[in-house]
């Protein structure tokens, strides 16, 4: 599907994801973190569709 907006990340938001990310991996399980993917993917997509 083609989404109507583009996301810019900003580098503050790209550093506190990658932050979480790391924290996530060493707490959580792989199925988890494919969860959590899944959902981060989904709510942006609903974002460029919906801002």
């Amino acid at each position: 599907m083609v989404s109507g907006f583009k996301i810019r990340w900003t580098d503050h938001a790209l550093s506190e994801l990658s932050n979480t990310v790391k924290h996530l991996e060493e707490n959580w399980t792989e199925k988890e973190l494919i969860q959590f993917a899944n959902a981060l993917d989904n709510t942006v997509e609903i974002i460029t569709r919906h801002p």
